[in-house]
């Protein structure tokens, strides 16, 4: 499609039934995983102090950090009562988790040998960031730059705490890096965190775009690609915006990083607007639901959602906000969207 392709929003073809995006609330599954944190952190005083540090000096909920959780058997009835589900997702002691399907929670393990004990695993951007700063003395489980890492944080009264890093995986179970596996994702990760971003002609910088994501795809596959990619879009708007450095800071001081991000939302000129979409499409997303404000209000809003394999934030770039504005400036040239947390 052209570069210079002007579909009006209104003139898009129709997506899905909109009941297919009824996101309910799920206040009954949450207040569940809340209660199962609230009894980790009376068990465990490193956990405790975390979470207090936490609100205190990052404004932030340890709830939001967490990755998942490993109960007993004992616990999946009441879990599913309150809504999740089994989810296929490879583990290594045979554990089955589950999964809250229509809403962002943390995942739950089921372990038969879990007798009592709870695990709580946290999400830090860097698992590596995190041991340098509390001081850790265990070595974390998986190589640098693989698809899981996890660190024994802290054990105590049978709660376990555990940090992760994900690349690009929804599983949980560590893997080698093969071959030369690594000296593609040094490669890929450096291609984006140096992609050319200001260009005279607009059509330029997203044909620069596509090529760089050819080829990071090429190298290293669809998923970890987007997860490089925005890695690099949070560098970006972190370097134009003050108060996320400031953020930023904050939670660095306690080893944490961007581990907690929500979405992204991108401005973008009419005019190529349809080259955002695409491109967002080739990373692995999908259309999900479309904000239209009339042809007078002069902007519209796509919604796009990943939700296949890929993980970033605390389960995944549940969705990122593509907005056309008229006279905006466009994603490729002098202006970039957002990161939330």
């Amino acid at each position: 499609m052209s570069s210079t392709n002007t579909i009006p929003l209104s003139a898009e073809r129709p997506l899905r039934a909109p009941d297919a995006y009824d996101w309910p609330v799920a206040y009954a599954a949450e207040s569940l995983i809340r209660n199962h944190i609230a009894a980790f952190l009376q068990r465990n005083s490193f956990a405790r102090d975390l979470s207090e540090r936490m609100q205190n000096e990052t404004g932030t909920d340890l709830f939001e950090w967490t990755d998942y959780l490993v109960l007993g058997l004992e616990q999946e009835g009441t879990l599913r009562d309150a809504g999740f589900a089994r989810q296929s997702a490879e583990t290594e002691n045979g554990e089955f988790v589950l999964e809250h399907p229509r809403a962002t929670l943390p995942r739950v393990l089921i372990s038969s040998e879990a007798n009592g004990r709870i695990t709580l695993a946290l999400r830090p951007e860097f698992v590596a960031d995190f041991i340098a700063r509390h001081n850790l003395q265990h070595t974390p489980e998986g190589e640098p730059c693989s698809r899981f890492r996890r660190v024994l944080v802290n054990e105590e009264n049978e709660a376990r705490l555990e940090a992760v890093e994900r690349r690009a995986y929804r599983g949980f179970a560590p893997a080698a890096l093969s071959g030369n596996e690594l000296k593609a994702i040094v490669r890929a990760r450096e291609l984006w965190a140096t992609r050319a971003r200001r260009f005279d002609d607009d059509a330029k910088g997203f044909a620069h775009a596509r090529i760089t994501l050819d080829e990071t795809v090429a190298l290293i596959g669809q998923d970890v690609s987007c997860q490089f990619f925005f890695e690099a879009e949070r560098a970006y708007w972190e370097r134009r915006n003050r108060a996320g450095r400031i953020q930023k800071f904050r939670q660095d001081s306690l080893g944490l990083g961007w581990g907690n991000h929500d979405h992204h939302t991108f401005r973008c000129s009419r005019e190529h607007f349809v080259d955002l979409i695409e491109f967002l499409l080739k990373l692995g997303f999908q259309k999900r639901e479309r904000y239209y404000a009339g042809a007078e209000a002069g902007w519209g809003r796509h919604r796009c959602v990943r939700r296949r394999r890929f993980v970033a934030g605390r389960n995944s770039h549940r969705f990122l906000h593509a907005k056309a504005a008229a006279g905006s400036k466009t994603w490729n040239g002098r202006s970039m969207g957002g990161a939330a947390w």
